[in-house]
């Protein structure tokens, strides 16, 4: 589909964007020891300390052997500890470590300062546009509930 002013393709434009995130956020949370794919991993573990490893499958929408990948990656960093559950020895519980805790303080400060620059770029519609572009996605995940 293209925009009938521009000739802009809505896939490429979205693509595009995303690359150019993708690699902002990875340069600049570098020094955090993560990258624009894990760095939600550490956020979401902070948000929510003892998880098990099914319970955040479903949290974050990916593939299991994509969460177990990174989560492997960030527990040999020292960022997220694996501990199965006492009540359930089936299950494995997630914590972020103290340099987890520690880095999660730079890597939502420096979230939260991008995604305010970015909600300012879209001024002044800012909140409508953010939430044409939730439904979108939404919506896509919805007619195609095996990508999930």
């Amino acid at each position: 589909m293209t925009h009938k002013d521009s000739g802009a393709d809505l896939a490429q434009q979205v693509a595009l964007l995303n690359m150019v995130i993708t690699n902002q956020v990875t340069e600049k949370l570098a020094p955090y020891e993560v990258n624009a794919s894990n760095y939600f991993y550490v956020m979401k573990v902070a948000e929510n300390p003892g998880i098990c490893k099914s319970d955040f499958n479903n949290l974050v929408h990916l593939n299991h052997s994509t969460i177990t990948r990174a989560i492997n990656q960030l527990t040999k960093k020292e960022l997220i500890r694996q501990s199965l559950d006492p009540k359930d020895k089936r299950a494995t519980k997630l914590y972020l470590t103290e340099k987890g805790m520690r880095l999660n303080r730079g890597i939502e400060q420096y979230m939260k300062q991008l995604n305010a620059e970015l909600m300012t770029r879209l001024a002044p519609n800012s909140d409508t546009v953010f939430n044409h572009i939730v439904k979108l996605r939404q919506s896509i995940e919805a007619d195609h509930p095996e990508q999930l």
